[in-house]
């Protein structure tokens, strides 16, 4: 059987920032969503980040694989189209039932959570279903999307690169020192939860 994780390591190896465009649009897309991409982001970021400007590529190379990725769940969902649900249920094996809680989950959340959510395994991916099922604004879920997975291949890339010389901890106060911009990009996520805690919130006491 072949081993998926070692598969995507090679190529990483090979292609280097191409494969990772490759493996987050796979990702999103969820065209092949069984890559266990919280094994290989970080095993991709060791490989590909050497120094700031290898960051930046692999930032980039990653949040432009994952925005174009994620557009493809959004508009087959989008103003739902005859045959929607057949394409969730056949290519990506997600039930009518999981598509149903998910659309619910949305309108609980609100359109903030497709930026936060990014930085969340596997609703990563899933987001966009719902996102489009509630037929948010393409131009909305284009800028959410593209600072959430900014967000969250910087972050990662960053406590990586940083944590091989340094703890953890050390790591993240060096990253949000130095990198000023990735500060912003994850307190901006943050902010995106709170906006939607309170959504929440609201509606509750409402």
């Amino acid at each position: 059987m072949v081993d998926a994780t070692a598969v995507a390591l090679d190529l990483l190896r090979l292609y280097g920032p191409l494969a990772l465009c490759l493996f987050t649009f796979l990702e999103t897309s969820m065209l092949f969503p069984f890559l266990p991409s919280e094994v290989v982001v970080p095993a991709a970021a060791a490989l590909l980040v050497t120094g700031p400007t290898s960051l930046l590529v692999f930032v980039l190379a990653a949040t432009v694989g994952g925005t174009v990725g994620a557009f493809l769940p959004f508009y087959v969902c989008y103003s739902p189209r005859v045959g929607a649900r057949d394409w969730l249920r056949g290519p990506i094996s997600v039930s009518d039932e999981r598509i149903d809680r998910g659309k619910a989950w949305f309108r609980r959340w609100g359109e903030s959570s497709v930026l936060w959510g990014r930085f969340l395994p596997v609703l990563r991916s899933v987001i966009s279903i719902p996102a489009g099922f509630a037929e948010m604004s393409p131009a909305r879920f284009g800028v959410f999307t593209t600072i959430g997975t900014a967000g969250f291949y910087a972050a990662t890339g960053a406590l990586v690169y940083y944590g091989r010389r340094e703890s953890v901890f050390e790591a993240a106060f060096a990253a949000a020192a130095d990198r000023p911009a990735l500060t912003a990009l994850v307190a901006l996520a943050l902010f995106g939860f709170g906006v939607a805690a309170g959504r929440r919130s609201a509606r509750s006491n409402g």
